[in-house]
């Protein structure tokens, strides 16, 4: 196990817990609450707002923050990265504050129906607004394990083909795509839900297709009400600024992205405790987080798949490759929350429910594991499910 349970307050003070919701939220590590805490201890200035030693010094740990979290998820400049509350508030500042401006000219928006919700709908909004522009919203499908129909993709694209909005990792199948597998128009921009792969796999954001992305900040051991919205310095002439609402003065400025971003007063120490998550992350190492997380999945799968009833939803894990972590099941002729409330009288958490998806099926369960788990607790989870089976 590469993360010790000793490094997460929430899990040493229920050390029997088996807890496998990390898609959801993850517990923050003893680093990143100490973080919090000096932040919130200390000198408590807006920064950017003032020319005082405190407002400086809040100014100078913020751009610190950004250019740490920057170089994390692999951002050529640190201008390209903006915080925010989290990747819903992320995303619909994508829509909203750079959308209109490049579709003015209309076009499609490429998206998957069977995404994330928070993913979906504001894309789906924007082209509800600039209908009387020539834009349109064409979907794409995934097919039954969840990854995206390469051939249903080329259908959907074309010579209109503006945006194109896709999850790297999704939320219930924990696939990931391969941008460089789609048929994708050279003269579309690339719009990425990396909620899923931050913190478990490595992001290149430089190097890859998408121009913009999201990023969950409590996905990745940061605090709640963080994240970071991502848009290539190429891409920020079609950000459109309220300067009435931009922070003022040029010690604050730092990219139309971050003017537009982040009007009003910023969450300094949230920022902090972010880039504190990813020095934790990269103190482990990203690329041995992924290989723990494929060899707790092959576990799992390999156990499910002897269970009778069990129905995995996902493709199988690849030997050798890095993994999400994420895996979900279905159980016959039962609901998704009996089976987690079954697990959960066994002091396993995993989630049931809609997935915050449109339309989802109604007994899938996802578990989602992370550096904090082990074989043991993957064990625990087998034989939670197969007393679950017997039930039946």
């Amino acid at each position: 196990m590469l993360g010790s349970r000793r490094d997460f307050p929430a899990l040493t003070a229920e050390p029997d817990l088996v807890y496998l919701d990390a898609a959801s939220g993850t517990p923050c590590p003893e680093a990143v609450i100490a973080q919090l805490t000096a932040e919130l201890r200390g000198p408590a200035a807006n920064p950017g707002r003032g020319g005082h030693p405190w407002a400086r010094d809040a100014l100078r740990r913020l751009e610190e923050a950004r250019a740490a979290v920057a170089a994390f998820l692999g951002a050529t400049f640190p201008d390209e990265v903006a915080f925010s509350r989290g990747a819903t508030g992320a995303m619909a500042f994508l829509a909203d504050r750079w959308g209109p401006t490049a579709l003015a000219d209309g076009g499609d928006i490429l998206y998957c129906p069977g995404d994330h919700l928070s993913t979906v709908r504001p894309w789906l909004r924007l082209a509800e607004r600039m209908k009387n522009h020539g834009v349109r919203a064409v979907p794409y499908r995934r097919d039954r394990l969840g990854r995206i129909d390469p051939d249903d993709f080329a259908r959907a694209a074309s010579d209109r083909t503006a945006v194109v909005v896709a999850t790297d990792v999704h939320n219930l199948h924990g696939t990931r795509t391969d941008l460089d597998a789609l048929a994708i128009p050279p003269g579309a921009t690339v719009c990425l839900d990396c909620s899923q792969t931050a913190g478990r796999l490595p992001l290149r954001l430089a190097e890859s297709r998408a121009e913009l992305a999201v990023v969950s900040g409590h996905k990745m051991f940061g605090p709640p009400g963080t994240g970071t919205v991502y848009v290539r310095r190429g891409q920020h002439r079609r950000i459109a600024v309220d300067r009435a609402a931009a922070r003022s003065g040029p010690a604050r400025h730092v990219s139309p992205l971050t003017d537009a971003a982040e009007e009003g007063s910023l969450d300094g120490a949230g920022a902090a405790a972010l880039a504190s998550a990813t020095a934790f992350l990269d103190g482990i190492g990203i690329d041995r987080v992924g290989g723990h997380l494929a060899g707790l999945a092959a576990r799992f799968a390999n156990g499910a798949s002897r269970i009778g009833g069990v129905t995995l939803l996902g493709p199988p894990v690849e030997a050798g490759g890095p993994h999400s972590g994420i895996a979900a099941f279905a159980l016959d002729g039962q609901a998704g929350d009996d089976v987690a409330f079954a697990l959960e009288r066994r002091r396993i958490y995993v989630r049931a429910g809609d997935h915050c998806l449109d339309g989802p099926r109604e007994d899938a369960v996802r578990v989602s594991f992370h550096l904090y788990n082990d074989e043991n607790d993957v064990d625990r989870l087998l034989q939670g499910l197969a007393a679950a089976a017997e039930r039946d």
